[in-house]
């Protein structure tokens, strides 16, 4: 009986001393987890609207917007939200235009998408540098292929944008630049992760028309 309660005691003791170190790592490292999280933001949004400052509009949940302007300028909108993928949640952040009615830019900011396939939905370091470069941030030719997925948010064809309706919708056929502003191309054999991504930004989209609303309209 005495080993008994000698061991329960010992889990017992081991066991408060567990929780509190790990009570006190999550203390110590929670407040930098958000920094870097922060700054991740602030990149991200910097380079989908350059050029501006951000202001937070509406949040909600895992929903925040914002404006992003120069001065008295409102340059652009910047959502982020996220929902169901292939494996795991997409976390993203997608531009507007300032009358929120085209689509200017997607960010995937976290996935575990399928590797070589799905994981196409995020930006590569040279598609990003490209795009910061492009001064209409339209690539051409490279919008069409199917590893560049991202590409066509920010611009299917010369001075061309995807909806901002919420009315949007995966095409497994290759598009050419003649195609409905409604129409995004899917990744080959990643037509899932494709029309995740389609469905969060469809959801951002209607679900910021909404939250503005319900405040008397931005």
């Amino acid at each position: 009986m005495k080993i008994t309660l000698h061991m329960l005691a010992t889990l017992i003791v081991v066991g408060m001393l567990s929780g509190g170190a790990l009570s006190l790592v999550n203390d110590w490292a929670s407040p930098l987890i958000e920094i870097n999280q922060q700054k991740i933001r602030d990149e991200a949004i910097g380079f989908l609207v350059p050029g501006g400052t951000a202001q937070e509009v509406v949040s909600e949940g895992k929903f925040t917007a914002w404006q992003v302007r120069d001065g008295d300028t409102l340059l652009g909108w910047v959502v982020q939200s996220s929902g169901v993928g292939f494996q795991a949640e997409i976390n993203l952040m997608i531009a507007l235009d300032p009358e929120r009615r085209e689509i200017h830019g997607l960010k995937v900011l976290d996935d575990s998408e399928t590797p070589g396939l799905g994981t196409w939905i995020r930006l590569s370091g040279a598609q990003e540098e490209a795009l910061r470069t492009a001064s209409d941030r339209y690539l051409a030719g490279e919008v069409e292929v199917a590893q560049n997925y991202p590409l066509q948010y920010f611009s299917f064809a010369e001075g061309k944008h995807l909806s901002a309706a919420g009315d949007l919708k995966v095409v497994k056929a290759q598009l050419g630049t003649g195609r409905d502003p409604t129409q995004v191309q899917a990744i080959t054999a990643a037509t899932i992760s494709s029309t995740a991504v389609v469905d969060i930004v469809n959801a951002a989209v209607l679900k910021l028309d909404q939250l503005l609303d319900a405040q008397g309209g931005v």
